[in-house]
């Protein structure tokens, strides 16, 4: 996933992102899963500024959805997409070049595909997720780190650039 930012003003920001499914599996049976693609938009409110020795609060809101074929338990390549929204809320503190952060969100959305001949609609199994990460910048540059470890498991790093 590549994306795109913006800030509009130092409290609000928008962010749009495109990117592609490259492979896998689904499903019990593991069926194939082909290349496809994925986009995401978000926005976000810094709702309190950070002092010196008070913390950020950061909140957000995103829509993502994907689409691709998977082999079903059919044995044949049926359409698999996703939906998902999600609001959250991350408080930190900067320290240095290193900001670390708690962040806590919530999502929902379905996902379709066809099983055993019929379409179905699923979801998550969890509809929260809470963890922490942290950013370091250097100059231009930003690298970032989260793991959320509650609910919805996940980690991510990530690579930015300010022009």
């Amino acid at each position: 996933m590549a994306s795109a930012s913006y800030q509009a003003g130092p409290d609000f920001g928008f962010d749009l992102g495109l990117g592609a499914i490259v492979d896998g599996t689904a499903g019990d049976h593991d069926g194939d899963v082909a290349a496809g693609f994925a986009a995401s938009a978000a926005v976000t409110w810094l709702a309190r500024y950070e002092g010196e020795r008070s913390p950020f609060l950061l909140v957000g809101a995103s829509l993502a959805g994907s689409r691709t074929e998977a082999v079903s338990d059919d044995g044949r390549a049926h359409p698999l997409g996703a939906l998902d929204a999600r609001i959250g809320a991350m408080v930190g503190k900067t320290l240095g070049p290193i900001t670390p952060y708690a962040a806590a969100r919530v999502f929902g959305g379905p996902v379709t595909w066809t099983l055993a001949g019929e379409d179905v609609t699923g979801g998550d199994a969890h509809h929260y997720t809470v963890g922490a990460g942290a950013t370091l910048r250097l100059r231009r540059l930003s690298l970032a780190i989260e793991g959320m470890a509650l609910g919805e498991q996940s980690a991510t790093v990530g690579v930015g650039l300010s022009l």
